[in-house]
């Protein structure tokens, strides 16, 4: 099926301003125009790929844009698409041979896409070979799957999934682990998820979430929901108790659905909707998760959208907000993660600097882990060697940074 030049002009402008205004991610910008233009399944789904290269690489098409005359918004953009035919391949083969004229970062950013202000800041810090590499893995989507051994073994997970015509592949270290062929395949109304004995969820964050420890006290999950994390908590290592806590009602709400779904009725999940910067909890020496909230530049290949809407000011409004929940959290004793899906090291090795330099006699930081497809923090920060990276080009997943805190 070809697509309609006109209508695909007129739905990109519609989602392009949807998605700068900043009033939706990319899935729930689509299917806001999917219902309300009554957008056919086949076409939206040829639509669907389309434009998420085009909010993927909506960066590269701004700079070539302007490089031909047009102007680098929204209609310029679009006019030039459609003068072009929406022909992308083509397109991105001309990004490549202007890009290579271009300076080494301006060269990157265009290339893959990203904000010239992000990739300056991250050129310095990475090798560029391994930058590219970084940003590259990010363009390229990917849908994981966990097998929820609560509800299922590993076998009848993976003969479900054969069985709805799922092309998949078992990860070759993490067995509960499973890679979806093709990550655009929408699986949420698939039959082995609606029954809980698969769930959705990246690898980056599987490994993040399985370098956590539990101690035999109370787990806090600081900024808990939607609640992934805490799922998978719960089916590896049965805590004690958890205290799930969230500043948003909505978003736990979720949290409880999710429970419901892949759990069941349990006594020992407590929720909680608070600020994790103010909360007071009645627990010692707990194990305490904060997957802070992030401009998740990890996770761009889930949400391309997060590239439009990035900037140097989020990312430092962002960091001060996680220093501030880590700041509280380090009055009790116990052992803190610390974790971002971001790669901006504002979100990651700078925050763990400032508490370094505030509370070094009273923290600890855990630099003796080893896990597969987890690396040390970018070099050159004072906790560079005590802090770990998940690399989206090495584990084939989304970008993490983690740090693991004692406090005395």
């Amino acid at each position: 099926m070809s697509i309609n030049p006109q209508k695909t002009r007129f739905y990109a402008t519609i989602l392009l301003n949807r998605i700068l205004e900043g009033k939706a991610s990319f899935d729930s910008g689509f299917s806001e125009l999917v219902k309300k233009y009554k957008i056919s399944p086949r076409e939206s789904a040829i639509l669907y790929r389309l434009f998420y290269k085009i909010v993927l690489y909506y960066h590269s098409l701004k700079f070539l844009v302007r490089y031909h005359g047009y102007p680098p918004r929204v209609n310029g953009v679009i006019e030039y698409l459609y003068m072009k035919g929406f022909n992308f391949d083509a397109i991105l083969d001309e990004v490549k041979e202007i890009a290579s004229t271009l300076s080494p970062v301006l060269k990157i950013s265009v290339m893959y896409g990203y904000p010239e202000w992000f990739v300056r800041d991250l050129y310095g810090r990475i090798p560029h070979e391994e930058l590219e590499l970084i940003l590259k893995s990010l363009n390229e989507k990917k849908r994981w799957l966990r097998v929820n051994t609560l509800k299922a073994s590993i076998e009848e997970a993976l003969e479900c999934l054969e069985k709805t015509g799922l092309k998949i592949k078992p990860h070759s270290k993490f067995n509960d682990l499973i890679l979806v062929n093709d990550p655009f395949i929408k699986i949420g109304q698939n039959n082995c998820v609606k029954k809980g004995l698969v769930i959705p969820q990246d690898i980056s964050s599987y490994i993040a979430t399985m370098m956590v420890k539990l101690n035999e006290e109370d787990t806090i999950d600081a900024c808990s929901a939607p609640g992934v994390k805490l799922l998978q908590i719960y089916s590896c290592c049965k805590p004690r108790r958890i205290i799930a806590v969230d500043l948003s009602e909505k978003r736990l709400k979720a949290l409880i659905k999710l429970v419901k779904s892949y759990i069941g009725n349990t006594y020992n999940i407590i929720v909680m909707n608070a600020n994790s910067a103010e909360a007071e909890y009645n627990s010692r020496n707990a194990s305490i998760i904060i997957d802070a909230p992030c401009s998740n530049s990890g996770a761009i290949y889930s949400d391309p959208a997060i590239k439009l809407n990035i900037s140097r000011e989020t990312v430092r409004r962002l960091s001060l907000i996680q220093r501030n929940i880590l700041e509280k959290n380090l009055m009790k004793r116990g052992t803190i993660y610390f974790m971002t899906c971001s790669i901006h090291p504002s979100e990651g090795e700078e925050v763990i600097d400032y508490v370094l330099g505030k509370y070094g006699n009273k923290i600890e930081l855990r630099g003796d882990v080893s896990f597969p497809g987890v690396a040390k923090g970018y070099p050159g920060f004072k906790s560079s060697s005590v802090v770990y990276r998940i690399q989206p080009h090495i584990v084939n997943g989304q970008g993490f940074f983690i740090a693991i805190l004692e406090v005395k």
